[in-house]
Order: C-alpha cells, then sequence, then structure tokens
C-alpha cells in the first residue's frame, strides 16, 4: 500500500473551498484548481514539448482562448498545439495567433502538446496559471494498439488524482499488467512520458519495477498504451 505522504507529493484531499495551486504545488477543492505549470521553452528535438492535462471542465473551448491564457507569442514565431486521436493515429496540429487555433478543439481527458516559443523582444513564458474543474463522471476509452500512433491515448491525468506512480496509472485503469498468452508475447499495457525539459521519452510496462519507479507530475499528460484494448475507465480521484 502507498504511503499517504508519499501521494500528497502528487494531489491532496479535497477541501471545502477553492485554494491556489502554487509552484506545482497541488492543493484542490470541491469546485476548482488552480495550477501555476512550468512551461520548458523549445529547444532541439523534443525539448519544450509540454504534454499538459487540461482540466476537464475549464474556460478555455478551443486553442485560440488556451494560447491567450498561456501567454502564447503570436508573433513571427508562434507557439503551436497538438493533439493525438488514438484511434485513427492522426495528428491536429494548430499555431498560437492563427484561425485553426481558434478550431482547434479537444475531449476532456485528452492530454495536450504545447510547443513553447517566443519571439526576440517578446520571449516565451516559462509558466503559466491554469485553471478549471474536474468531472468526475468523465469515461474515457484506450483503444487497441496497433501501427504508428493508433492506440497511443494522451491521458489527461486529473490534478487529484489517486495514482502517483506509472503502475498506480496501470492497476486504476484497468491496463495488462502480465504476459498475455501464448508465453514469451511479453503484451502488457505501457504508460509513456516526455520530460520536455531535456526531450526523453520514457516508456515503461504495466506490471514492472520500472513502472513502480516512474512517478507521475502534476499537470502533465501521460501517453497510454494498451495491446489488449479497448478499455474503458473512469479516472481514479480524491
Amino acid at each position: 500500500m502507498l504511503k499517504q505522504n508519499s501521494r500528497l507529493t502528487l494531489a491532496v484531499a479535497l477541501v471545502a473551498a477553492t485554494t491556489l495551486i502554487a509552484g506545482g504545488v497541488a492543493i484542490a477543492s470541491n469546485t476548482g484548481f488552480k495550477i501555476n505549470k512550468p512551461l520548458t521553452v523549445a529547444g532541439a528535438g523534443q525539448i519544450g514539448n509540454n504534454w499538459l492535462s487540461i482540466p476537464y471542465f475549464s474556460p478555455y473551448t478551443n486553442g485560440a482562448e488556451l494560447c491567450a491564457q498561456l501567454d502564447f507569442s503570436i508573433g513571427a514565431v508562434k507557439a503551436s498545439l497538438l493533439k493525438i486521436n488514438a484511434v485513427n493515429g492522426a495528428a491536429s496540429t494548430a499555431s498560437c495567433g492563427t484561425p485553426a487555433a481558434g478550431a482547434f478543439t479537444w475531449n476532456p481527458g485528452d492530454g495536450i502538446r504545447v510547443r513553447n516559443a517566443g519571439d526576440i523582444g517578446d520571449p516565451a513564458p516559462t509558466s503559466a496559471i491554469i485553471v478549471g474543474s474536474h468531472n468526475p463522471s468523465t469515461s474515457l476509452s484506450i483503444p487497441d494498439a496497433g501501427g504508428g500512433n493508433i492506440g497511443n491515448f494522451w491521458f489527461a491525468v486529473p490534478y487529484h488524482t489517486t495514482a502517483v506512480t506509472a503502475q498506480d496509472l496501470c492497476n486504476s485503469v484497468g491496463m495488462t499488467s502480465v504476459p498475455i498468452p501464448p508465453p514469451g508475447s511479453g503484451s502488457r499495457g505501457q504508460v509513456g512520458r516526455l520530460n520536455s525539459v531535456s526531450g526523453a521519452f520514457t516508456t515503461v510496462s504495466c506490471g514492472t519495477d520500472a513502472a513502480l519507479a516512474l512517478t507521475l507530475v502534476l499537470g502533465e499528460a501521460v501517453r497510454l498504451r494498451e495491446p489488449e484494448g479497448p478499455i474503458s475507465f473512469v479516472p481514479a480521484h480524491f
């Protein structure tokens, strides 16, 4: 069993009134969340690719509103948004300050990748306030894993999740944590995390020591992949 003080490094129990979430520390309430989310500035490769968890209820109805909240530059070098359709593997993108950003929408529970750029004299922000609240009735689905991005579900982990590690997610979602016959197939669910600072992508298999060691980060979306999908689940939370 996980120790309570360990869980509090990622999320805290609900309290009676809305309170501030600052500096990446979660303080949740039964009415909403407010987080000061660090943002890595764009660099080489995947450096600066920030996969964000947006609260399931939020005031951001499209990409343009999210860009405005994040204070992303709309100058010559534009920040960009990206989402993955886990069913068909298609990626959709939009640049802040363009009509495409206004048409860019997502479903509750979808992780959104924001690539943080800026202009000379208009530097990219290194943090942003994100607000919203949770919808505890939201049911999500991980499609069956296929070729390319098919089955890659970028999951917006709730800010008051009960999960601390990747294995916690495997357990609460119901992902495959043991090899499926035939023997040696090695078919397990996977959890992937992109480190926006280093650009390194880490993938761990459910039911392994690596999954126990991979710690989730508040406000960050992770990639779930399930070879025995589809799996439907309601995200666990305090």
